[in-house]
């Protein structure tokens, strides 16, 4: 990143500009899912409340699915990609 880059984005963030964002990895939202369905009382609440397939459910609890959109939705999350 050029010396300009830097300071540009440092401007912005010292004007209170732009946003913090909370980056999760697949591990990090299947904790938060266990959390979220303790919660709504089991797995079988969480699907009917939110209208995610409880197989589904199952299978990415125990890695054997990956997470897609469905999830993250129902947990008011989005994907996004980040450059490494």
């Amino acid at each position: 990143m050029a010396k300009s880059d830097y300071k540009r984005r440092a401007l912005a963030l010292s004007s209170g500009l732009g946003r913090t964002e909370l980056v999760f990895d697949d591990k990090d939202v299947v904790d938060l899912l266990r959390i979220t369905i303790e919660r709504e009382g089991g797995q079988s609440a969480f699907a009917r409340a939110s209208g995610v397939n409880r197989t589904y459910l199952n299978l990415v609890l125990h890695g054997k699915a990956p997470v897609y959109d469905t999830i993250a939705k129902a947990l008011g999350l989005r994907r996004v990609y980040i450059v490494k």
